[in-house]
């Protein structure tokens, strides 16, 4: 077996940054550590509106206008 040297990688905490507000729904916002790309968390109709991350602010803002429809749909066949 060889000796192999592990790397060792600086790993540091993101940067939280100012949330967005686009229709009155916070969009968290951080910096990540390693990448140094901007992050936008908002609900994705393809995981179930489950929150997904994303480095496009625009698709964001698209993903939570999506969830108030489905919202505003799903709140209309309860009542």
């Amino acid at each position: 077996m060889q000796n192999q040297k592990l790397l060792k990688e600086k790993t540091e905490p993101s940067e939280v940054l100012n949330p967005v507000i686009h229709l009155d729904f916070k969009i968290k916002t951080i910096k990540h550590a390693n990448t140094g790309l901007t992050l936008y968390r908002f609900p994705s109709k393809s995981h179930n509106w489950e929150n997904c991350w994303t480095t496009d602010i625009e698709t964001a803002k698209t993903g939570i206008a999506k969830y108030f429809q489905h919202m505003k749909k799903f709140k209309g066949k309860n009542k």
